[in-house]
């Protein structure tokens, strides 16, 4: 077992506070970047020495790029830029003042005329921020409301330009040139400092109209269901994987979101209204929102914003999640407050059982796993020797330390053992682990590797834009004759293939990480050491021995359907709930859920022939049934009361990441 991390390590403060190192790492440098600026500019403006005002110089310009470097990692992370690292921006305009004033001395008013305005375009940052906070989309797609414009450029550039600002400063400084040339590029920009207030102004005219027009024109539209989305990132696949069947029920629906920045992205998922809450407006608020013809709102991100829409009571809340797998994400205790959860087999009933969370039969659901459907099956062994294509798809390092799973720090280590196989890799990361910048400099490394392979011996690897956007996880899949991923599930989809798959256990070992993680039992386990690295991968590329315990597992995991009528279940269920009408849990073709929690899943069933099972064969989407069904439940208002009071969201002191989003 690993001794536990020291207080004073950048492991330590990230175990204490729950944050991920990257994050302590630029606390710690925005830190030392202060000091640094301070003294420089203190030495500029203080001290007569030569060598003293050089070094105060240097000072600066280094604080400057540190303070460049950090706002880069931000982006990074997809955070607003806007007001970010202000204090030390602030600073660095005062260190060119400085180093302008000791380089041309007679022209003051000039550096002084430039450097206010350069500072004041900082200081108007918190009120542009909260302009367009007012300005932000009230509804698109939605017949009657007028779309709120959207800025004439990225507010994240106002920041950059102080930063661009201080470097031409410092080089004009240093070059001696005229300080009204300093105020000229100054002028510049200043110029989008008013462009952007006056966007806000314009735009926020525009937003009040667009808001009193919204109920009356939700009204209009008669959605059926809502989907309510309260996360800041990861739209483009938490959504992106349940809208496709929730615009095959046939009915008109809306999407909420809390985060006005998600509304790009789910408009390029679905042409159905996308509508953005404004809780400082009785027009917009939520209470405005529901409509008399909705019926249920589906759930598929875990943030604690959910509990605001969760008081409409009589609404169906139905849980389905992002994917299926071991993580904690997939029995958290606040499912139990959803009128409904859905799960893909058996295996999801008795993981909620198995951690303590008590969710009563009728409210569990076995749907399946609908986007298994265009996964193909492939249960027949490949010829001994046959070359051989294995993806890699690592998860993300979670919400917080105790839900980090990712193998991307040893997935170097990884590929490489697979490229000296010869195998040919698909490489698939997490589409969050891009907002980390120690993960994001990990994956082009990998990237990096596979194309150096690639021209070496010509194998076809596949990586970057054509296995993260163009493929989804079914293509890849299909294109695939073996996986190694972590507690994730793209695990549990891999099994609907019927192909042989590795689990890499980060978070424990051995018999330990089969117990907590019950898909381990039918995968071959790497060791956080790669200890058995070579061993699981014999087995990927080999005699494959868990075959058989696999293929049972699949039912009980995934359900009963596989390929074409992997989404049929689910369109029955949710058909009804989005039509008011009662769901019962069993229904010809339907698996009983039963809440009795078993000491071994794979062993709890029997052994399952291909034969017995729906074979894939891919084909188009089909249009799917309607039906619908279910009203909301009086006696769980109390515990989402409960919840709303204790955990209320609140986006100033929420997490970059919230730690309950992971599928």
């Amino acid at each position: 077992m690993e001794p536990p991390p020291s207080a004073l390590s950048v492991r330590g403060w990230s175990a204490t506070v729950g944050a991920n190192q990257s994050k302590i790492i630029d606390l710690l440098v925005s830190c030392a970047a202060n000091v640094v600026a301070v003294a420089g500019v203190v030495l500029l403006f203080a001290t007569q020495p030569v060598a003293a005002r050089v070094a105060g110089a240097v000072l600066v310009a280094v604080a400057t790029l540190v303070v460049a470097w950090l706002l880069r990692r931000e982006a990074a992370r997809l955070t607003p830029l806007l007001t970010a690292y202000a204090g030390s921006r602030l600073v660095l305009l005062l260190g060119v003042a400085a180093a302008y004033l000791l380089r041309r001395p007679e022209q003051a008013v000039w550096v002084w005329a430039a450097s206010g305005l350069a500072l004041l375009a900082v200081l108007t940052e918190p009120t542009i921020k909260v302009l367009l906070s007012r300005t932000e989309p009230v509804a698109v797609n939605l017949p009657g409301v007028r779309p709120v414009p959207a800025p004439p450029f990225r507010p994240d550039l106002l920041p950059l330009g102080s930063v661009a600002l201080t470097v031409a400063g410092g080089v004009l400084a240093a070059l001696a040139a005229p300080a009204w040339l300093y105020l000229g590029v100054v002028l510049l920009g200043v110029a989008g400092v008013l462009i952007m207030i006056g966007h806000a102004l314009h735009a926020n005219v525009i937003s009040r109209a667009s808001l009193a027009g919204l109920p009356t024109a939700l009204a209009k539209h008669r959605p059926a269901f809502a989907v309510y989305y309260g996360g800041e990132h990861g739209a483009r696949y938490q959504l992106g994987m349940w809208l496709p069947y929730l615009e095959r029920l046939g009915q008109p629906f809306v999407v909420i979101t809390r985060e006005p920045s998600t509304v790009p992205t789910i408009t390029a998922l679905t042409r159905e209204p996308v509508v953005v809450p404004r809780t400082t407006s009785a027009l917009g608020n939520l209470d405005a929102l529901v409509v008399p013809s909705m019926k249920a709102a589906f759930y598929v991100q875990g943030s604690r914003a959910n509990l605001s829409f969760q008081k409409f009571r009589r609404l169906t809340h139905v849980w389905l999640n992002h994917g299926d797998s071991d993580k904690a994400a997939n029995f958290s205790a606040r499912h139990a407050t959803y009128d409904k959860v859905l799960v893909s087999g058996q295996q999801g009933v008795e993981r909620y059982a198995a951690h303590g969370v008590t969710i009563p039969p009728d409210r569990l659901l076995v749907v399946g796993r609908p986007q298994i459907e265009r996964i193909e099956v492939r249960d027949e062994p490949l010829p001994a020797g046959a070359p051989r294509t294995i993806l890699y798809a690592p998860t993300w390092r979670g919400g917080r330390p105790s839900t980090d799973y990712s193998s991307l720090p040893l997935g170097e280590r990884i590929v490489a053992a697979l490229l000296e196989r010869g195998t040919t890799v698909i490489f698939r990361p997490h589409p969050l682990s891009y907002a980390d910048p120690v993960d994001a400099a990990l994956i082009r490394r990998i990237q990096q590797r596979l194309g150096a392979d690639r021209r070496a011996t010509g194998r076809a690897h596949v990586w970057g834009e054509h296995a993260e956007r163009t493929w989804d996880v079914a293509d890849c899949l299909n294109a695939a004759d073996g996986l190694v991923t972590d507690v994730s599930s793209v695990a549990s989809d891999n099994l609907a293939s019927g192909k042989p798959f590795a689990m890499v256990a980060m978070r424990a070992s051995g018999e330990t990480f089969r117990a907590e993680f019950p898909m381990a039992r039918v995968a071959y386990v790497i060791e956080k050491d790669l200890s058995t690295l070579d061993e699981a991968l014999d087995h990927l590329h080999g005699d494959d021995p868990l075959a058989e315990r696999r293929r049972a597992y699949r039912r009980h995991c995934l359900g009963d359907r596989l390929g074409p009528h992997a989404a049929d279940e689910f369109l029955r269920v949710a058909g009804r709930l989005v039509t008011g009408r009662p769901v019962s849990a069993v229904e010809p073709g339907a698996t009983r859920p039963t809440a009795v929690p078993v000491p071994d899943p794979v062993a709890s069933v029997a052994s399952v022939s291909p034969a017995d099972e729906l074979q894939a064969v891919p084909g188009p989407r089909r249009a799917g049934r309607a039906a619908g069904g279910g009203g909301g439940r009086p006696d769980r208002a109390d515990a989402a009361d409960r919840l709303t009071r204790d955990a209320a969201p609140s986006r100033p002191g929420e997490p970059l990441i919230r730690p309950d989003g992971g599928g």
